[in-house]
């Protein structure tokens, strides 16, 4: 079966466009509703009138310091409940685990450009209050921060007074937006993922098993080694697709890893079939391993093109200079496939998933004998 997707939407979903625009209708309404005060203000006339040009170069500053606040105030809240440090990205900035240590990188991609949080739950304690925390937690620290914001404006003259309001102002905006429960662009606001954990039921199950399947791929287990029984389940998911898609992306996994072509082959067009579930700044991570699978197995027009829809995004280092090398196997160009998989090679310490390094070491190998 031909990995290439039969319907690859290029549009947004009316849904994520209904959000979206919900959220601009908010944010604007918000916005109205401040500046009609400030105006109206004598106490925040005197404090913006102490700005000059100059400080809109801190206003960016201002920006990425909220939306810092807001993760690690996810962070923090799965922290108290025992969960471990996995991704923080904020701005260009990204931080992630990996097994030799905490990496810094450099990420510039609009679809998390806003900010993302992840850690890893422990899994020998309950997972609904574990996420709870998690996910609670960002928004009470831009709760948290807009109170403070907004009293250091009242309280400080001049610039920092000003530059309270603006914080406070930009903290409340971020508090009112990730509190409200929508979906949009494949991702489930704060409000949204709060409502369905404390519903409990099929949706925390599918989360337990999932977060069972990273545990042990994180800890080094590879994936042909995974619980397949839980793989099987995870297949069966139907509702969130976000949960699905992944569930399918371990099975795609194990099957690489055994040499099954037959289910490789049925798991590849799935996920081709369904990439855009996957939210922007992470369906990347997935077109890459279409792309790897074409370059193997399929067409090398579609390679290209899955290539082409590869840049940017969150993404192991590793794994993108080896489906670039592929494509030049492909090719038949040798020398940009060497430097490529010493790439890959160099590269390959640095993932998080120690279970996910095995196999791309093992594909590493293999590609060097096709040279």
């Amino acid at each position: 079966m031909n990995a290439t997707t039969k319907n690859q939407k290029k549009s947004v979903p009316a849904k994520a466009l209904m959000f979206v625009s919900l959220q601009g209708l908010i944010g604007a309404g918000v916005g109205y509703w401040v500046g009609s005060f400030v105006t109206k203000s004598s106490v925040f006339r005197e404090q913006f009138q102490t700005l000059g040009a100059w400080d809109l170069l801190v206003l960016p500053i201002l920006v990425l310091l909220v939306l810092a606040f807001h993760e690690m105030g996810h962070l923090m809240g799965g922290f108290t409940r025992g969960m471990k440090f996995l991704l923080f990205i904020v701005g260009p900035f990204q931080l992630s685990h990996s097994p030799s240590g905490v990496r810094f990188k450099w990420v510039f991609n609009l679809g998390t450009f806003g900010g993302l949080a992840a850690a890893m739950p422990n899994p020998d304690l309950a997972l609904a209050p574990q996420l709870t925390r998690l996910i609670a937690g960002g928004p009470l620290a831009s709760l948290l921060l807009a109170a403070f914001g907004l009293l250091l404006g009242l309280l400080a003259d001049g610039q920092l007074g000003a530059y309270g309001f603006l914080v406070g102002g930009f903290s409340a905006l971020i508090f009112l937006v990730t509190a409200l429960p929508f979906r949009a662009g494949g991702f489930m606001s704060d409000g949204m993922q709060l409502l369905e954990v404390m519903r409990g039921g099929r949706a925390v199950e599918e989360r337990q098993t999932l977060t069972m399947l990273m545990a042990q791929s994180m800890s080094g287990v590879r994936p042909r080694e995974l619980d397949q029984q839980a793989i099987a389940r995870a297949l069966n998911f139907d509702g969130e697709p976000l949960r699905e898609v992944v569930a399918h992306m371990y099975a795609y996994y194990a099957a690489l890893d055994r040499q099954d072509e037959i289910i490789l082959s049925d798991q590849a067009g799935w996920l081709a079939e369904h990439v855009n579930q996957l939210p922007v700044g992470f369906r990347q991570s997935l077109t890459l391993e279409l792309a790897m699978f074409e370059s193997c197995h399929g067409s090398l027009e579609a390679a290209r093109d899955w290539l082409s829809k590869s840049k940017g995004g969150v993404v192991d280092g590793a794994r993108r200079a080896l489906a670039e090398a592929l494509f030049a196997i492909a090719e038949d160009n040798k020398q940009a496939a060497k430097t490529q998989l010493a790439k890959a090679r160099k590269l390959k310490p640095r993932g998080y998933d120690a279970g996910a390094m095995m196999l791309t070491a093992d594909l590493i190998e293999a590609a060097e004998k096709l040279l």
